[in-house]
């Protein structure tokens, strides 16, 4: 029989794992299925509002440490997987405006203080400013999950790219890079708009998208919704990556994200179009996959690896 306690030792593994780095394809898999009984994500909710009272313990001392016993094994838990508490998350929860990024391969999950939960994708930076009076984060450059929690009287908005997507209890997907922004919902309903130059916003409901190839001429031309499945939406959390009729160049480029040592085509590689699925897990199988895929072969340099025709 599982008890209260093996959930939040089990929790505070999985929010470690998530902390560690990106997971292997087994371990991602494995923790979908887990955090699928309500009692498990509950936990793990509660392991996010954990490690913000562990930056709180860090900051103040014996006077934040107690807690109930079920809160001290789960401190403790993290604390023997190797968790530490650094100046940066302390001063993420402290800060009125505080900042969070991700690097090269880094995806992670954190909860805001009014309880929305972001998911982060690689190289990703935000800005956040959550306050009694309003919750605003600022998408400089990446992609992010949003499970918005619901709150009427503090409509939760993204603004990235010109643009303000707004919620009120939701979640959404939203990634903006390369002038590009892509706007997808997978729970209730978004609006969307433009933060200057007038034009009608937009409302996009669950498995509904819009996409917009260059925001600089965004102004110039109608908004165009379209459909996307739910599990579509952020399948990039389990390294999953799709293109559409996409230069091979914006695929290297985006494969290049998840890895330190880049990957480069050769010009008649990277100038074809297509359309593919790609997991994006160790680097020397996504490479295999990827030279199958474009029917290429790989030229192993000292620096980097280089796509080229086949024959």
């Amino acid at each position: 029989m599982t008890t209260y306690d093996d959930i939040e030792q089990q929790a505070a593994q999985w929010f470690a794992a998530q902390r560690r780095g990106p997971m292997s394809l087994d371990e991602r898999q494995a923790f979908d299925v887990w955090r699928r009984d309500p009692l498990h994500q509950a936990a793990l909710n509660r392991m996010h509002e954990t490690w913000g009272e562990l930056s709180a313990i860090t900051e103040a001392g014996p006077s934040l440490r107690r807690r109930t016993t079920g809160r001290r094994q789960a401190i403790a838990a993290m604390l023997v997987l190797g968790l530490t508490v650094g100046v940066g998350a302390g001063a993420w929860w402290g800060l009125h405006r505080p900042t969070a990024s991700t690097g090269v391969g880094e995806q992670r999950s954190q909860e805001l203080p009014d309880g929305s939960i972001v998911a982060m994708n690689v190289l990703t930076r935000t800005r956040y400013d959550i306050s009694q009076h309003q919750r605003v984060v600022n998408l400089d450059e990446g992609e992010a999950t949003f499970v918005v929690h619901r709150d009427p009287d503090r409509p939760f908005l993204v603004r990235t790219a010109g643009f303000e997507v707004r919620a009120v209890g939701t979640a959404f997907n939203v990634r903006s890079r390369d002038r590009s922004l892509d706007v997808a919902v997978k729970e209730g309903v978004v609006e969307v708009r433009r933060l200057s130059g007038g034009g009608k916003p937009v409302f996009l409901r669950a498995g509904q998208r819009l996409m917009i190839k260059d925001t600089s001429a965004a102004a110039r031309t109608p908004l165009k919704v379209s459909s996307i499945s739910a599990g579509a939406v952020d399948e990039w959390r389990q390294r999953v990556l799709t293109w559409e009729d996409a230069p091979v160049a914006d695929v290297i480029r985006e494969v290049n994200r998840f890895y330190e040592r880049p990957i480069v085509a050769d010009a008649a590689v990277a100038q074809r179009h297509v359309t593919l699925r790609l997991v994006v897990d160790d680097r020397a199988d996504t490479i295999k996959r990827l030279a199958a895929l474009l029917d290429a072969k790989v030229q192993f340099g000292s620096r980097e690896d280089r796509l080229v025709p086949a024959s």
